[in-house]
């Protein structure tokens, strides 16, 4: 009998090592696996994210994803995020594409000479910062960084901006969000009937309620993988749910 029990430590005990070693394997497909460090971008009228905004992106966007940096490895980001994009949005995506590259040239990634990154830097942005990010991925790959050396993390942005064969991506979007939509279709909408005053106003509220978000009402988002980039859509909040989630952005940011 103690034969029995013994074989049975012995075979349960294997299990559970080959259980954790299956964890560990499975932890290489997180999208974040094996990234320390990052940069904080804000959305429009927040130039510089703060600790808070920084401490609830990671809770509730990067470490669901596999990030394994700390508050103190995730790094604000300063750009002008005004309202004269013409102007901020150019000024931004130099700025970021500056960073990137300064740490890609001090070996920060980890990458080999084949391409090979070991430490990627991730990229968590939102909104304006979003755009500028987008735009900024085809200077980056013409200066040569690597696919592996960077993931990018957006937040309430405009799929028709996202590249989607430069590097993996990971965008949230809520259903409904205004910004989110081609922009003149939803002007074409708003003029010609197809959508209203109320639903504009609507659309910038979800807009404002990423980081007001449930773990369960961002798990729930429908995924669509495109290339390297998976679109995550989160279905529309009725106005109980956006009213809670603006209440709680407002003490998160």
């Amino acid at each position: 009998m103690k034969q029995i029990i013994f074989g049975a430590v012995l075979f349960g005990t294997a299990l559970g090592l080959a259980g954790a070693a299956n964890a560990a394997n499975d932890n290489q497909y997180e999208f974040l696996y094996g990234s320390t460090d990052a940069l904080v971008l804000g959305p429009t009228g927040i130039s510089t994210p703060s600790a808070n905004y920084i401490s609830n992106g990671i809770d509730l966007y990067l470490g669901p994803l596999g990030y394994n940096g700390t508050d103190a490895s995730t790094l604000p980001l300063t750009m002008p995020n005004s309202l004269d994009f013409f102007n901020s949005v150019p000024e931004g995506q130099t700025i970021l594409v500056d960073a990137i590259l300064a740490d890609y040239s001090a070996g920060d990634m980890g990458c080999d000479a084949s391409g090979v990154c070991t430490d990627p830097l991730t990229i968590f942005t939102y909104s304006q910062s979003s755009l500028i990010a987008s735009y900024a991925q085809e200077q980056l790959t013409e200066a040569g960084v690597p696919s592996d050396a960077l993931r990018f993390v957006m937040l309430g942005a405009n799929p028709d901006s996202v590249p989607t064969d430069m590097y993996p991506t990971e965008v949230f979007n809520i259903q409904g969000d205004i910004f989110t939509n081609p922009l003149v279709q939803s002007w074409v909408d708003l003029l010609f009937g197809g959508t209203s005053w109320l639903d504009v106003l609507y659309g910038l509220a979800l807009h404002n309620a990423y980081f007001g978000l449930t773990a369960d009402q961002i798990d729930s988002a429908t995924s669509v993988v495109d290339g390297m980039t998976t679109f995550n859509e989160i279905p529309t909040l009725d106005f109980g749910d956006l009213w809670q989630a603006l209440f709680n952005a407002a003490f998160a940011v």
